[in-house]
């Protein structure tokens, strides 16, 4: 669970390829796109398709993106940011979900990431917040998040390799289990014990069954009701349902995720059969 982030480095990297080949396809009919006196793209320009939705806009110099560079979504929603230096993705780069809130955003180097990086949930809230060194190894603290914005687990990294101890935590906070490791290497863990009792009503509401790792799962609360299932990435629901109780323990709502997001809530008379 603790693995680099494979697929978000491959997205990044086909969006940049694609960017790259968009360059000489959408130049025809465009009045702002200039070319210098050697006849290279030159100053600003909009990449647009040919039913005429804006893809891109950004600015070359002397052939070559140079600054940051835009694409949007269908809806003129903005889609990425990306920093390019002498036609290359060089420098701060954002995306962000269709309806306009940040997904991800950090400082690429080229072909990696470096320094401090951010995934969010759908919402805004931090998914991930890693820090990468000058060579794309996460290196020092990461945090790992909840979708409410609850830590659920950090510890420290040394040239790309869990180094330490990793705290767990459960989805109200409460630090659960300590696990060792040395050199990517898990050697132990101990779990935490309580020195006072919990208050009945919040434990009743704590996840007994977390899950850390990315493959389908359902999550219960220590009650017996459903919490989360459906698929999991690196331990955060990607697809499926999240259960929502009142203080009574009546299910009040089940929202729905798709690929990360939400994407529907079901209350009232929809759930019905689910009582």
């Amino acid at each position: 669970m603790y693995r680099r982030i494979r697929f978000k480095h491959f997205f990044f990297v086909v969006s940049i390829f694609l960017l790259g080949m968009a360059q000489g396809s959408f130049a025809q009919g465009q009045t702002i796109n200039g070319f210098d006196t050697d006849n290279k793209k030159s100053g600003p320009w909009q990449l647009i398709s040919d039913d005429g939705i804006l893809l891109e806009e950004g600015s070359y110099y002397k052939g070559l993106k140079e600054g940051i560079w835009k694409g949007f979504y269908p809806d003129g929603t903005i889609k990425h940011e990306i920093t390019f230096k002498e036609g290359i993705a060089n420098g701060s780069a954002k995306f962000y979900f269709p309806d306009g809130s940040i997904w991800e955003e950090g400082v690429w180097r080229e072909a990696f990431w470096v320094g401090e990086y951010r995934l969010y949930h759908p919402g805004g809230q931090p998914a991930y917040e890693f820090n990468y060194n000058s060579i794309g190894k996460r290196q020092g603290e990461q945090r790992y998040y909840y979708p409410d914005g609850t830590i659920k687990y950090k510890g420290k990294w040394e040239g790309g390799s869990i180094d330490g101890h990793v705290e767990v935590y459960d989805s109200i906070g409460q630090l659960q289990t300590i696990r060792n490791y040395e050199d990517g290497v898990f050697e132990n863990s101990s779990e935490m014990s309580r020195g006072m009792p919990e208050d009945p009503a919040s434990s009743s509401d704590k996840v007994i069954s977390p899950f850390h790792g990315t493959g389908y799962h359902t999550a219960y609360k220590l009650n017996g009701n459903i919490y989360q299932k459906g698929y999991y990435r690196e331990g955060v629901l990607h697809n499926g349902e999240e259960y929502v109780y009142d203080n009574s323990g009546k299910l009040r709502q089940i929202r729905i995720y798709d690929n990360g997001k939400l994407v529907k809530i079901k209350s009232g008379t929809e759930l019905e059969s689910k009582q």
